[in-house]
This record gives structure tokens, sequence and C-alpha cells, in this order.
């Protein structure tokens, strides 16, 4: 099932990109699948959660109607090096599970962040 979820998933958010700024309504996305209400209601809450489309009421010849709309990502992709947050003590510290604001261990007063700051200030200086 979960194959045939992600397909139709994927088939429902091509459908809902197609109408674009114009947004598909909801009753006629679960037309075109063919698919029950409470499987279309499913396939829509996980393209939400996923950040995909968004579900807004909109007035039509002064009726409201639930129209879904696709997310536009811009097509950005962003490529971060992790080769300098290696050096950062917080990811092999063994305290790391007690550290937080507020705790007897915390950020502002570790020595080795504190020493790892100041030399990376240092070097950009």
């Amino acid at each position: 099932m979960e194959t045939s979820t992600s397909s139709y998933e994927e088939l429902a958010f091509q459908k809902i990109k197609e109408t674009g700024d114009n947004g598909l309504p909801q009753k006629d996305l679960i037309k075109e699948l063919g698919l029950s209400t409470k499987e279309a209601s499913l396939i829509i809450k996980k393209l939400i959660e996923k950040k995909r489309i968004i579900k807004r009421s909109v007035k039509e010849n002064g009726k409201s109607i639930i129209k879904l709309f696709a997310i536009d990502d811009g097509g950005v992709d962003i490529y971060v090096s992790l080769s300098s947050m290696i050096e950062i003590p917080c990811y092999t510290c063994k305290n790391l599970k007690k550290c937080g604001n507020g705790s007897y261990i915390s950020p502002s007063t570790c020595p080795q962040l504190s020493k790892y700051l100041l030399s990376n200030a240092k070097l950009a200086s």
C-alpha cells in the first residue's frame, strides 16, 4: 500500500501543480484520482505535512470551496558543506544530552565551545 500511496501522492501533487495559481478544488482532485474521500484526505494530509501543498477555503460564485495549491519551492537546491561543522566541539561532547540553556552544563558556560568560538573569531578577523 505504501508504494501505491506514494505514487498517488506524486500524482495528486502533479495535478495540483498543473493548476498553478488557480488551485484545484479538493472534490475535483478526489474525482480525478478515483479514490475514496478517506484515502484522498490521507494523501492530501501527507502532502500538507510535507509542505508540498496548502489548503485554502476560497469563495467562488458565492460558495465556499476548498482548493489545493502547490507550494513553489523555487527550484533552488542549497548545498551545505559539513566539513566545518565537524570541528564544532558540541558534536563530540560527552555532555551533549545534559547541555542546555539554564542547565548546569550550558553553551554559555562551556569552556570548549568558548575556545572554539574565540579561535574562529580570530581566524575571521
